[in-house]
């Protein structure tokens, strides 16, 4: 996910020197008359690649975490740049100078795990009598933390690409908010390209692409892999889901050709596109700017069968909290288990600081998060659909992004040839990966 780093970044050095060597599993906890596990001044190091505005609500709940439980668990948290941390921890787990408690996102899961580079956690909830349970998250999130039948995180949230749409100019043309596909060309028709700038749907042809189609290819009936975790694009599917994409530039010509990332934005923050598609974590970024705007779903807006049956699904994907391999202290695995349950229950403070839905369903249901004004909006949630599990999911399914770009950029596209190359490279990468 691609933000914009703000405040000053701990260096990975100095974070992985101070996370020190791991520590023999201890045999005896201290327990209460109930058997509650007691903590008393045990410290944990956590590390995340959050910066920018949801940056400073994670500061902010570790700070909340800590003021709570006070004398009994302390958090100590770094935060470096997403390729650096992920670099970071493919280096240091095996070393076991990793953090206690870490946060990735959920295609990172099944990666990590099948290095054997994550902790199952099932057992140490159930020795430290924490009330964490599947049946307090969205379940398909919840579901997507296993690893062969083994639980490896526990889910922060869910978060997805949404619709931003300009509420003057919806009125101006006395538009009513598109519900599907031909609603959103039809709508987005109205506005007249300019050379100044004003476009319906201005699309970038990079960032955030790669949901788009990904979203395009679930409403579509597709899927990145097959079963065995192969990519599974180069087909009719496939095909039709970078054309629904496409016909938006080249077709339907309600974006201009060639937009760079971020300048989609740009044109929507400055009241010359009715519509937009971006992250939920940009929701902020477009509050700031003044903009009269609302948000919808893409249900239905990437497939011409509104009646399908998986044209409700948009692409998503969520941050989890697991614990690297090597930290084995059992009185620090519990109190990171702790940390994880007071956070992901608290996260409506996530959801207001970085835009993201909360996958507890707990926290959802909070006063704080019914309040905000524009989540609601985003869809149901269970139409968001992270990816399959796999161990080679990215390998496998990456190569095509590039593809889309090309694609995008060029209306003379072969779409056969475009996906056939990027399975070709999938399946090279996938190959390489389990021989390493």
């Amino acid at each position: 996910m691609k933000k914009t780093i703000l405040g000053v970044l701990f260096l990975a050095t100095a974070t992985l020197a101070s996370c020190g060597p791991a520590t023999s599993v201890e045999e005896s906890l201290p327990t209460d008359s109930e058997g509650n596990v007691v903590f008393e001044n045990v410290a944990i190091t956590y590390g995340n690649p959050i910066t920018g505005s949801d940056g400073i609500a994670m500061r902010e709940l570790v700070r909340r975490f800590n003021q709570e439980y006070e004398g009994q668990i302390n958090v100590t948290e770094s935060f470096i740049s997403e390729t650096e941390y992920y670099e970071s921890l493919l280096m240091t787990i095996p070393m076991k100078r990793s953090y206690d408690i870490a946060l990735v996102h959920s295609y990172k899961v099944s990666s990590f795990a099948n290095k054997n580079l994550l902790h199952p956690i099932q057992s140490i909830i159930d020795d430290a009598n924490i009330d964490l349970k599947a049946e307090d998250y969205i379940s398909s999130v919840y579901d997507a933390m296993y690893y062969q039948d083994a639980l490896y995180g526990i889910p922060l949230d869910i978060h997805t690409i949404i619709l931003y749409y300009n509420k003057t100019l919806l009125n101006q043309y006395e538009l009513e908010v598109p519900t599907n596909r031909a609603e959103l060309i039809a709508a987005a028709k109205m506005m007249p390209n300019t050379s100044s700038g004003g476009y319906g749907l201005p699309l970038s042809t990079t960032w955030p692409s790669e949901y788009i189609y990904t979203t395009a290819l679930y409403q579509n009936g597709g899927s990145e892999i097959d079963e065995e975790g192969n990519p599974n694009y180069a087909n009719a599917v496939g095909a039709e889901a970078l054309k629904m994409v496409t016909d938006i530039v080249h077709t339907h010509h309600i974006s201009p050709e060639n937009v760079s990332v971020d300048s989609d934005l740009m044109l929507f923050n400055q009241g010359k596109a009715m519509f937009h598609i971006n992250g939920d974590w940009m929701i902020n970024s477009v509050v700031e700017n003044g903009v009269d705007f609302g948000v919808t779903s893409l249900s239905k807006m990437f497939t011409d069968d509104a009646d399908g049956a998986t044209a409700d699904s948009v692409a998503a994907r969520s941050h989890c909290f697991v614990l690297p391999e090597g930290r084995n202290v059992a009185i620090k695995q519990q109190a990171a288990m702790v940390f994880a349950k007071y956070v992901t229950e608290h996260a409506y403070l996530w959801a207001e600081g970085g835009g993201h839905v909360p996958a507890s369903n707990v926290a959802r249901a909070t006063e704080e998060y019914l309040a905000l004004p524009y989540h609601h909006d985003y869809g149901d949630v269970d139409d968001f659909v992270l990816s399959p599990s796999s161990p080679y999911y990215y390998e496998a399914f990456s190569p095509v992004f590039s593809r889309v770009t090309t694609a995008l950029s060029d209306s003379g596209y072969d779409a056969m040839s475009l996906l056939t190359a990027a399975e070709a490279e999938g399946n090279q990468l996938v190959e390489e990966a389990k021989a390493s």
